[in-house]
């Protein structure tokens, strides 16, 4: 548990009751946590030679018999659920089924390998609804090992570009210069699961993307043991805190989901029964600054969007862009290539194009409110534009905070008829295939009738953003912005709409004359003030 000093810096200006609260919640969930993860190890369940995943989760639910039906309520499992106000049966949906990125545009007519990595088994090659109940997998966040998503991936037959843009080469040449570090038993995996870590959460969340922190910015294997530097709150030397301290769990249900995310105006504070809310207001409150004039902004400024000064700060790139026009070209053998910059980053990969990533970066600043516009498959869109594939559409209402967001540009193929975003085809046994036949018609055609949407044969590409608030790698208070950051000419807040702040108007010119002005009527005091002297002495001496 964290030192009362420590935690006294992280929650200042709260007072004695958050912090006693805060303090009994953590002691009081550690206590029971460690009280309620056995040792697997001794369980007659377990005592069996596993050599499939599956059959380790029908041992597992043969104790936890409530955990699939919780978890198939989940957006964790369906990956899909009716848009706020509408009928449960209705067609607005959101969810990763639905929707389009700009990395791995849309998983509908990709399901089945999408499924590889994530916690069902035996999707099919075509989910246009939801994802049936079936088995759980229930290791992909409760193995410790560190090894079990190697199995997981491999076993399934996981296409090796969904998750390394080179279709796995450097991992290939690490496995050869290194030697194999994934050396244990599904039976030995089984027997050591406990509960759910940054690693275990990172398998997947960290690694999506195509490579380590490609997708998010402020997620990555940085955050596992991380330096107190790189993030307050996940570091051994600050709070040591878990993902699931602040994404706390109800029935496995997990607070936080980008789709299901609450307002930064959260004056509900932390729950005595139900824990975070997965908001910084939760935890903190509102006024968590010593200094009463910083806790006048936050009720317009979100918390991360001045303790999460920079993104990408770790060592580990994140990307940047991603144009899927490019896709296609190969070598002269008609062999797939890659290419990489000097930091090893894969720049160009024949089934996805080229890429671009970036280090240290500055945020986007705008308003938000907790909730984003997403586009979903066969969206209109106007090619000649920069289409926002996931706006927020909030305004300075009362219900948001300007957020600090990572931005991410794509190429995307469009129907130049209908201008409507076509899914594609990214996997499977056919050559129509993307990363099979590498043929964007045929690839473009089997998205479309998987996804049932109207395709005229004629294609072209458009560009459109991807958006992604930052919520993780807060940095030490002496790092977070200053003033000058914001209240200067172009100050970081400069392009929010509907905000003023006082010096981002600057001029530099005008500030030389209005200084100009003041030295000249400085000296013009001086100069009268010693005619008047001079005058007088004549004066009287005459």
């Amino acid at each position: 548990m964290m030192s009362v000093d420590l935690m006294s810096k992280l929650l200042p200006g709260n007072g004695k009751q958050l912090f006693a609260c805060f303090v009994f919640s953590v002691f009081a969930g550690g206590v029971w946590a460690s009280n309620m993860t056995a040792d697997h190890s001794q369980f007659e369940a377990l005592q069996q030679p596993f050599t499939d995943v599956e059959d380790i989760n029908v041992a597992c639910v043969s104790c936890h018999n409530q955990a699939e039906e919780q978890l198939h309520d989940t957006v964790h499992w369906q990956w899909t659920f009716p848009l706020e106000g509408e009928a449960e049966d209705g067609d607005e949906q959101l969810g990763k089924l639905h929707v389009l990125n700009g990395y791995h545009p849309n998983v509908v007519s990709n399901a089945s390998d999408c499924g590889s990595c994530h916690i069902g088994y035996g999707l099919s090659s075509r989910v246009s609804d939801v994802i049936q109940e079936a088995a759980v997998d229930c290791l992909m966040c409760h193995d410790t090992s560190g090894e079990y998503f190697y199995n997981k991936f491999h076993q399934d037959g996981a296409e090796c570009t969904m998750c390394h843009d080179d279709a796995g080469e450097a991992n290939k040449d690490r496995v050869k210069d290194e030697g194999e570090r994934f050396t244990l038993g599904l039976t030995e995996i089984a027997q050591s699961v406990g509960a759910t870590s940054v690693a275990s959460c990172g398998s997947c969340h960290f690694y999506d993307g195509g490579a380590d922190g490609a997708k998010h910015g402020d997620l990555d294997s940085a955050l596992i043991g991380a330096e107190f530097e790189m993030d307050v709150h996940m570091s051994p030397d600050g709070a040591n805190l878990s993902c699931s301290d602040c994404h706390q769990s109800d029935n496995h249900k997990l607070a936080g989901s980008r789709y299901e995310s609450l307002s930064p105006i959260d004056t509900q504070g932390v729950s005595a029964l139900e824990g975070s809310r997965a908001t910084c207001v939760s935890c903190h409150g509102d006024r968590p600054m010593h200094d009463e004039k910083l806790n006048d902004h936050t009720d317009v400024v979100a918390c991360q969007a001045c303790h999460i000064p920079a993104y990408a700060r770790n060592g580990i790139s994140t990307k940047t862009s991603w144009d899927w026009s490019t896709a296609e070209k190969r070598d002269r053998r008609r062999r797939p290539i890659a290419s990489y910059d000097e930091d090893g980053n894969v720049i160009f990969a024949s089934g996805k194009g080229d890429m671009t990533y970036g280090d240290d970066l500055t945020p986007m600043y705008q308003w938000h409110d907790g909730k984003l516009d997403y586009a979903t498959v066969g969206e209109t869109i106007d090619p000649a534009q920069l289409t926002p594939l996931n706006p927020s559409q909030a305004v300075r209402d009362g219900e948001a905070k300007i957020f600090p967001f990572h931005q991410f540009t794509s190429r995307l193929p469009y129907d130049v008829e209908t201008n409507q975003l076509l899914p594609i085809n990214l996997v499977g046994r056919s050559r129509d295939a993307l990363w099979n036949g590498y043929d964007w018609e045929k690839a473009l055609k089997a998205g479309a009738r998987a996804a049932d949407v109207e395709f005229s044969g004629e294609y072209d590409f458009a560009d459109v953003q991807t958006i992604r608030a930052l919520n993780h790698t807060v940095a030490p208070k002496e790092q977070a912005l200053q003033c000058v950051d914001c209240h200067s000419e172009n100050g970081l807040m400069a392009a929010v709409p509907n905000v003023y702040v006082p010096g981002s108007g600057q001029h530099s010119w005008l500030d030389r004359f209005g200084g100009l002005a003041m030295l000249a009527a400085f000296f013009g005091v001086l100069m009268h003030g010693a005619l008047r002297w001079f005058f007088n002495r004549r004066r009287r001496q005459s």
